[in-house]
């Protein structure tokens, strides 16, 4: 996907693509600081995600951002991770 930053067209990968238990598709960033190109790329993120969603056909799709390591537990499980551990 692509965002707008210093007035250029910029590519952006997401670092993480994971399929949820639900069936749902999260897209999560992990950030250690937080910038204002961070900023723009999280605005093309969740214009994207709403675009798909809009679209149909791929099923539902989620982002968030974790900036911290502690932080990736609970953005699964408000996505709708489901811990299958005995």
């Amino acid at each position: 996907m692509f965002y707008l930053w210093g007035g250029s067209r910029r590519r952006f990968l997401p670092d993480f693509i994971v399929r949820l238990a639900n069936s749902k598709t999260l897209v999560l960033e992990i950030k250690g600081e937080d910038s204002p190109q961070n900023v723009a790329k999280r605005d093309a993120l969740k214009l994207w995600v709403d675009a798909v969603n809009a679209k149909g056909g791929f099923g539902t799709w989620c982002w968030d951002v974790a900036f911290e390591p502690a932080q990736v537990h609970d953005i699964l499980h408000r996505h709708g991770y489901m811990n299958h551990a005995p």
